[in-house]
Parts: C-alpha cells; sequence; structure tokens
C-alpha cells in the first residue's frame, strides 16, 4: 500500500477550450492535511472536484493531466469504477449543505441511501449504521434526528449531517470544500475540531479548500496556494505563514480586516433609539392547540448615534437579524421606536413610507438581493423614482453615477446587469443602492460574510471611508467578530433574543464579562480572553 493516498500532476481542466485550471501538482500523503487556499475563481473547487469527476463534462475537459487516488487513475476512468472511488475512496463535504441535502427526504434515507448503494446494508443495519455516524459526528439528540428533514436543522447540523454522508464508507481522503462559510464562530470550531479528531481517529487524509487564512492556520499540515488557475507557492503551514515567497501568497496573509472603527463624537446627535422591543412569533397551529409563543426578541433597548457603528453579535438564531428588522419597522414589534426624536412604532406603512430614504439596509448576498432582470442603474435608482420622481432622467442617471463612484465602481457600468459582476462588486453596488438617498442609517445584515479575505478588507475600508464622508449611522450585524473588531464602537451581544452583554468595543473584546461572550471571542480569535 503506496503512502500517497492522492497524485494531482500536471492537471489542466477547460471549459469551451478556455482553461481555467492550468498546471496543477501536488499531492496528500496518508494522514496528512493540506489546504488548498486561494480566493473565489482561482480554480480551488475545480480542481477538487476533478479529483471526483463531477465536473459538468462533457462542457468540462481535461487537456492533460492526471490525477491518482491510492494509485489509480480517475481522469477516463468508466461510472463503475468511480463509483466505487467516490464514497469508498475519497468523501466530500460541498460548501452548502442546505442545497446539498434533498429537502425532500429525511436524514436516515439520505445517510441509508450511501449504506444501500456502496454497502448492500438492509434497512435495519442501515438505520444502525445512520445512528452511529450521527453520534459519531457529535449531532445532538441524534435518534430523533434521523426522522428530520434539512429545514429543520441548524447550519451546524446540517454540516454535521453532510459529514456523515461523507463518513459512511470509511474513505481514505476526506474532501472538505469551504465547510464553515457562514457559520457562527462557535460552529465553525467544533466543526474545525470534529473534522480534526474524525481524521485521527480513522487515520484519514484531508483536503481542505477555504480563503480563510484562520482555518488554514489550525488545520493543514501543507498549503497550497491558488490563483487564476495556477499553483503559485506551496509548503509546510509554518513556512509558508512565517516566510512566504510569492506576492499573492503575501497579499493573502496581509488582507484580513484590520484597524479599528473610525473616531466618533460621543455626543453626536441620536440617529434611532429602540426601548424595550420585543419580537414574538405564535408558534401553535390550528384553532385548539396549546399556545406556544418564541421570544425572537425579548425587550432589547439600544441607542444609535450619528457616525456610529453598533456592531451586533450572537450566534444563528440569537434575535440579530430580527431586531434590525424590527426596528426598521420591516416586521411587527412591540416597544418603542424613534426615528431622529420621531416615534415611528405606531405609525401606518403610508406614514413610514416618506422616512424609509432615512433608512436602509444592505443584505447578506447581494447576488440574491439584486434582481438578475434590473440594469445597475435601475436597481440603484430604484428608490430615487419612489422618493425623487420630480427627477429626470439625466438627473437620475447622474445621481447613480455619483453613488457608484463613492463606491470604486466605474459609472460607465451601470447599464450591465449583476451577472456581470464579482461578489465584492455586487456588494459595492448593493451599498451604492443604500447610500444613493443619502440615509442616516443603514443596516448591514451580514453583508462581508461570502466574500474572500481581501474583499472584505476592501469593504471594511469603504465602509469606514462612506462613514467618515457623509456620518452615517451603521447597525452592523455579523458572526465574524473580526470584521466587527474593524468597524464598531459599541458591541451587543445577543443570545436567545436578549442582550447577555453590552458595552464600548474595545472593552467587549478585551475583557468580556459573561462566559457566552468569552466563547464567541475564544472561538473567533484562537486565544485566551481575559477575564472581567
Amino acid at each position: 500500500m503506496s503512502d500517497r493516498i492522492l497524485d494531482v500532476n500536471d492537471l489542466a481542466v477547460a471549459f469551451g477550450g478556455e482553461e481555467v485550471v492550468r498546471g496543477v501538482s501536488f499531492h496528500i500523503d496518508r494522514g496528512e492535511s493540506l489546504a488548498l487556499v486561494g480566493e473565489s475563481g482561482s480554480g480551488k473547487s475545480v480542481t477538487a472536484l476533478s479529483v471526483m469527476q463531477l465536473l459538468p463534462y462533457p462542457q468540462a475537459t481535461h487537456p492533460r493531466g492526471s490525477v491518482q487516488v491510492d494509485g489509480k487513475e480517475v481522469i477516463g476512468a468508466d461510472e463503475d469504477e468511480m463509483l466505487k472511488i467516490r464514497g469508498d475512496r475519497v468523501g466530500m463535504v460541498f460548501q452548502e449543505p442546505m442545497t446539498s441535502l434533498n429537502p425532500l427526504h429525511h436524514i436516515e434515507k439520505q445517510i441509508g441511501e450511501i449504506l444501500f448503494v456502496h454497502r448492500a446494508m438492509d434497512r435495519d443495519a442501515a438505520r444502525a449504521r445512520a445512528l452511529e455516524l450521527l453520534n459519531l459526528v457529535g449531532l445532538q439528540r441524534a435518534e430523533e434526528r434521523l426522522r428530520a428533514y434539512p429545514h429543520e436543522l441548524s447550519g451546524g447540523q446540517r454540516q454535521r449531517v453532510m459529514i456523515a454522508m461523507a463518513l459512511a464508507n470509511e474513505p481514505d481522503l476526506l474532501i472538505a470544500d469551504e465547510p464553515t462559510t457562514a457559520l457562527d464562530v462557535t460552529v465553525q470550531a467544533q466543526i474545525l475540531a470534529l473534522l480534526d479528531d474524525l481524521k485521527r481517529q480513522l487515520n484519514m487524509s484531508l483536503l481542505l479548500i477555504t480563503h480563510d487564512l484562520g482555518i488554514v492556520r489550525k488545520m493543514a499540515d501543507r498549503i497550497c496556494v491558488m490563483t487564476d488557475g495556477q499553483l503559485v507557492e506551496q509548503g509546510p503551514a509554518t513556512q509558508i505563514f512565517s516566510a512566504p515567497r510569492h506576492t499573492y501568497t503575501k497579499h493573502l496573509l496581509a488582507a484580513e480586516p484590520k484597524g479599528e472603527a473610525t473616531p466618533s463624537d460621543p455626543n453626536a446627535p441620536v440617529v434611532m433609539r429602540a426601548k424595550d422591543v420585543s419580537v414574538h412569533f405564535n408558534l401553535a397551529k390550528g384553532m385548539f392547540a396549546r399556545r406556544r409563543v418564541l421570544k425572537a426578541v425579548d425587550e432589547v433597548s439600544v441607542t444609535i448615534r450619528a457616525g456610529h457603528t453598533l456592531g451586533i453579535v450572537g450566534e444563528s438564531g440569537s434575535g440579530k437579524t430580527t431586531l434590525a428588522l424590527a426596528m426598521l419597522r420591516l416586521i411587527k414589534s412591540t416597544g418603542g421606536i424613534e426615528l431622529e426624536g420621531q416615534e415611528i412604532q405606531g405609525l401606518k406603512s403610508k406614514a413610514i413610507r416618506p422616512m424609509r430614504e432615512r433608512m436602509q439596509i444592505v443584505f447578506q448576498d447581494p447576488y440574491g438581493s439584486l434582481s438578475p432582470r434590473l440594469s445597475v442603474d435601475q436597481i440603484i435608482g430604484a428608490g430615487l423614482r419612489v422618493h425623487r420622481p420630480e427627477l429626470s432622467i439625466l438627473q437620475r442617471r447622474e445621481i447613480v453615477a455619483e453613488a457608484l463612484r463613492e463606491v470604486g465602481i466605474d459609472p460607465a457600468m451601470q447599464d450591465r446587469y449583476p451577472h456581470e459582476f464579482s461578489g465584492g462588486q455586487r456588494q459595492r453596488i448593493a451599498i451604492a443602492r443604500a447610500i444613493v438617498l443619502q440615509p442616516n442609517l443603514i443596516v448591514l445584515d451580514e453583508p462581508t460574510s461570502s466574500l474572500d479575505m481581501s474583499v472584505q478588507a476592501q469593504i471594511v475600508d469603504l465602509l469606514r471611508d462612506l462613514q467618515r464622508r457623509h456620518s452615517i449611522a451603521y447597525v452592523f450585524i455579523s458572526h465574524d467578530l473580526k470584521v466587527v473588531r474593524a468597524l464598531a464602537d459599541e458591541i451587543i451581544v445577543m443570545k436567545d433574543g436578549v442582550i447577555v452583554e453590552q458595552g464600548a468595543a474595545k472593552e467587549v473584546f478585551t475583557t468580556p464579562k459573561t462566559p457566552y461572550t468569552r466563547a464567541l471571542m475564544s472561538a473567533a480569535f484562537d486565544i485566551e480572553v481575559v477575564d472581567a
């Protein structure tokens, strides 16, 4: 048996005759962790999918190169041979478990299908093995979860199920493609610890694909750095981090959002004040069902001043986004909400509408929040058509062009459509849509979570610059505490719909007072935080 489980040599991948991966060579030994690092579009996932032969063939081709799994060539292998390799020899955890799991089948059936195909197990044996796997990956109340559907699980739970499915046949190599993207910091830490523990238990090799160098630092023995379809540097993790040779590697290492919030006036006028805001949902179904109430937000009070950034942090389901939507009057709530001294809680939607231009929102996924059928000019100008109907088409286009200049997009591109832009450019367009009406308050809901590190840093710098120039108040919602640290003046930490800690950002980050906040900080920064 060879010590080398994967050998990739001079691999090329082409789509429609255009090579997107060129001359990639690396190997993975048994029990080793290799990280494939690079920004979106660098060719990481295409390379990994080549190992599994899961690219859209025949649109995709391999003009040259070799991929061997335990000495067996996979390029050109027939489907029967690939069926033995997939699952049996190589397992894969995909980036977004919600789209990778079948929404129509419960978890037991999805794991069982793998066991029927590869192990010819009967129903009882497959159920027992599925339960064993769910316990192995640390899924709480595993027996109950067997009959659950993907939408009934949290992001971290779905990722654990994906890992269980990938491990069902005890593969020699596990490929993990961005396994912690968009997960809370504490869940990220749990998933990474789980992968590391399973690797040791099963003497398994790991190919980790990520743009997050913090993850790589914790997990990888060796690193391969990719950009523009090519490997530009590879070596031991300690060497890459301590003495990177290639310019692009140095760029990646320097790309993490840095700095602190823009200095702000502590006596600046109050833009928004929320007092004892609550959002409760009735979970009872049917006329005679017993009343069950979910307290998504429960008596939360915050004050936001001009030119300040309020960071709202906490795990998924803590109430962060629900609170922000309530403050913008986008969902029903109780309690008091004032916008620049005016109580808006009791106003009807018609009365609220003229105030919308003073409070805007930027959503997490710019591709989902920008209509694919509208041009950039139409998207950004939509608010102007509603709130400034007196403007001519030429005046509106000039205001849109100025908003694009402010966010670093060439105004000549305003007649293009969202699919013609990168993820970072789309988020800049979403920010331009928010600032075009010159609002006093912008809610930013996870605006950098799906972006590469270097793009995150650019968006943070852009937000700082806009705040300095226009004294905009931000409500910044994120699970990425490194980004929050770079922007926020004040932090509120939420858990189960209530604020568990609140204070100046520097104090909360350096001397958190509650165990929950300390756990968040420890998971995010991989450090021991100081007890208050």
